[in-house]
């Protein structure tokens, strides 16, 4: 079995290594860049350095920057970079505070570019690094019939921390055979397996001190954000999370009202810009309308820059986009690639019928068809409709209905209004992901 401990102390070392370099090459900036702005001396420089430890720190955090062998060289690239830029406009508005000036924000900019630069080299090699030398955790997978092709979705993604060796159907499992089976695996992973049969299997790991991967059930995400009550000699587990609070619910308007103002001003230009783009290549609409469902089950036109070809249902009917959708005009793969289509929904905010962060919205007649198969479906619309949020971030667009409906599942059952401007940070690294914007496939 792999030294796990090991691995994590590597981690630790990498990631405090990257930190003290930013650390070092942000006082050069404080000493070279702003030396006129400062009339104290080395006191003041170590209370800077702890902000500056602070801010990385947290913007690393939000960014998921400290997962070092755990995903692609890429996506930690990426979180470098919104790392980076995160503390260092946090950090330029504190000097303008304390010096009570505006100052240049030109040191900063080239502070944040040498951290970028150097920080591409040593991520590369770190997550190289970690990856040769502690390989991916080796977990046997055992499987229900509705897993959703997750196993060979965990097969073809090259840059995971688990390695699936063999597989099992839960119901051909011998469980007197089960230690035989594990072998000498590190793990189990378990996907659709019903509460008896987990109970077996997990005490069988715990036995071995192996590490267990559960894919959750429904009932499984709404028992995560449950209260833990002791009324009588044994723990009881108590559902009353629906959602955010009444107080939250307002602060999360208040938030809404304003970003949705502020952004409509700054990405004026872009829209501008667009919808020129848009007319111009087929003469056509440059907003597309549509129905769609948001807290408890109410109908709103939805607002986005048409990205398809005039009337491109007129003889499909409803149907999701695919994977190289021929209805998709020029303009509309770039606008999408871009996210520049999902501008216009800030209006939809700014009215109230949608919020920054929350569930996708559904089209009504596809909800319909959704809720036959899966009537959980519907706890999604407990909260306000979402531009972004978890199931953007951490799904794709041709992400399962069921992993959609667990990933939004948690973000409701697990709401505060820090996790949502994680979210709001994190929606900037998903332009960047190919993945996130995939169609359907045939």
């Amino acid at each position: 079995m792999n030294n796990f401990n090991t691995k994590d102390n590597a981690k630790l070392v990498f990631s405090a290594t990257n930190i003290f370099i930013c650390e070092m090459i942000y006082l050069f900036t404080l000493m070279a860049g702003y030396a006129d702005s400062f009339y104290y001396f080395m006191r003041g420089y170590i209370v800077f350095f702890l902000i500056y430890l602070v801010l990385f720190l947290v913007g690393g955090k939000l960014f998921d920057l400290f997962e070092l062998g755990e995903t692609t060289t890429t996506d930690l690239f990426l979180s470098f970079i919104l790392t980076c830029l995160f503390s260092g406009a946090f950090v330029w508005l504190i000097l303008c505070l304390f010096t009570i000036q505006i100052i240049s924000v030109v040191p900063v900019l080239l502070m944040v570019l040498a951290q970028i630069v150097l920080g591409a080299f040593l991520l590369m090699f770190e997550n190289r690094y970690i990856r040769a030398v502690y390989p991916p955790v080796r977990v046997v997978a055992i499987y229900g019939e509705e897993h959703h092709g997750l196993i060979g979705k965990l097969n073809n993604v090259k840059d995971l921390s688990i390695s699936i060796i063999k597989t099992i159907p839960v119901d051909k499992l011998d469980y007197d055979k089960l230690d035989e089976f594990i072998g000498d695996a590190d793990g189990v992973v378990t996907l659709d397996v019903h509460h008896e049969n987990k109970k077996r299997i997990f005490k069988a790991c715990y036995d071995k001190q192996l590490l267990v991967y559960d894919v959750p059930s429904i009932t499984d995400m709404l028992l995560a954000s449950s209260d833990i009550l002791h009324m009588v000699d044994t723990p009881i587990l108590k559902i009353n999370k629906f959602g955010p609070s009444q107080i939250e619910r307002a602060v999360k308007r208040v938030i809404d009202v304003l970003g949705s103002l502020v952004l409509l001003v700054l990405t004026s230009p872009i829209m501008l810009g667009t919808a020129i783009a848009i007319k111009m290549e087929d003469g056509g609409d440059i907003f597309y309308k549509q129905i769609r469902l948001t807290k408890d089950k109410k109908e709103f036109k939805i607002i986005k820059f048409r990205s398809m070809v005039m009337n491109a249902e007129k003889n499909t009917g409803v149907v999701l986009a695919k994977e190289n959708d021929d209805r998709i005009t020029k303009v509309g793969k770039f606008i999408r690639k871009t996210r520049f289509d999902e501008l216009p929904q800030l209006i939809n905010i700014l009215n109230g019928d949608m919020s920054f962060v929350g569930p996708r919205p559904e089209r009504p007649e596809i909800y319909a068809e959704i809720t036959k198969e899966m009537p959980e479906f519907t706890y999604r619309l407990v909260v306000k409709a979402g531009l972004t949020g978890f199931a953007q971030i951490y799904g794709k667009y041709n992400t399962s209905l069921r992993d959609k409906l667990l990933l939004d599942l948690y973000y409701i059952e697990n709401y505060s209004v820090i996790e949502d401007i994680k979210l709001l940070l994190l929606t900037l690294k998903i332009i960047f992901n190919k993945e996130s914007t995939e169609g359907i496939k045939e």
